[in-house]
């Protein structure tokens, strides 16, 4: 399914349709929005009202399960998956369904995922499994193929703090000029240089000040009975999620900044297909665990080399 225009509407006519499966994969690229929406869909399974505290009630409610990465690893692992798998076998305590979350879903290591696609090929009576993703082809094929798949659309805007929109005018700025040949001098790519690594620094604080900001908001709001191991995973996930938050805006920033910059000059258009390509290329190296900061040193080293040859 895809969630282009209601997601809750469909939703709302497979509950009344008795179509809805046994298993949901609920995938975005805003980690948020999915819990949003998960939490949204798992009180209506629940039959839990809305309201201010309709998460902490739904959390608390003892059909309803989680399973989550642990410690900095952020892994699910084999252990904790057979712990949540004994548990959705047992009948309803308190109502006629049980529910399990699956938090990171793409966080399964070989073996948990091995043991969980076990459970989703006979899975337990009145259970309904959601899993969690931002990542789904980094799920087992055979996982996914095994779910209900319900991929929510896009928010158009992927972040909204000032201080993050402040450095995208900045970053904006920074492109425009070379663009345009700016700032001048004799000697232009030292003071480009300058910018660039103001850049840099400003997006590694911004990141860090606001993982800092959202975990202890958070924080005062866990779950009941979660691990410490938990803990640790979940204030990485904050860190990452915010990260991703920040590099696809700057993916769309980029991309709006090329089309303007089409419309009046197409003579840039091997230039910034250059440009575009080479922020995707550096994006691409996240996947290999190295650091927001390093990538975007090496995108924007890239953008100055491309606008500054001859």
């Amino acid at each position: 399914i895809t969630a282009e225009r209601d997601p809750n509407a469909l939703v709302d006519k497979a509950i009344s349709d008795n179509r809805l499966a046994h298993a949901l994969l609920i995938h975005a690229q805003n980690f948020k929005s999915i819990e949003r929406f998960a939490f949204s869909l798992a009180a209506k399974l629940m039959d839990i009202e809305a309201g201010e505290d309709q998460d902490d009630r739904l959390f608390k409610h003892p059909d309803v399960f989680t399973l989550r990465p642990s410690k900095k690893s952020r892994i699910i692992s084999v252990d904790d998956t057979r712990e949540l798998i004994r548990k959705i076998q047992h009948s309803p305590q308190a109502g006629h369904r049980k529910l399990a979350f699956i938090f990171e879903a793409d966080c399964f290591n070989i073996s948990a995922a091995n043991a969980f696609l076990k459970t989703l090929e006979e899975p337990p009576l009145n259970t309904t499994i959601l899993l969690l993703t931002s990542r789904p082809h980094s799920l087992l094929a055979t996982i996914r193929s095994r779910c209900q798949l319900f991929r929510l659309p896009s928010p158009a805007v992927y972040i909204e703090d000032e201080r993050a929109l402040s450095w995208l005018d900045q970053y904006e700025s920074w492109l425009s000029d070379l663009t345009e040949g700016k700032p001048g001098g004799t000697k232009p790519v030292p003071r480009y240089i300058i910018g660039l690594y103001g850049l840099i620094e400003r997006f590694r604080y911004i990141i860090a000040t606001m993982a800092k900001e959202t975990w202890k908001e958070q924080s005062q709001n866990l779950p009941e009975g979660l691990g410490d191991d938990e803990r640790i995973a979940l204030e990485s996930r904050i860190s990452i999620s915010i990260r991703q938050e920040f590099l696809a805006a700057i993916e769309a920033a980029t991309d709006s900044f090329a089309r303007q910059i089409l419309a009046s000059r197409p003579d840039a258009a091997p230039k910034l297909s250059e440009s575009v390509s080479s922020l995707e290329k550096a994006t691409s190296l996240l996947r290999l665990n190295m650091k927001a900061e390093t990538m975007l040193e090496i995108y924007l080293l890239q953008a100055l080399r491309i606008w500054t040859a001859k």
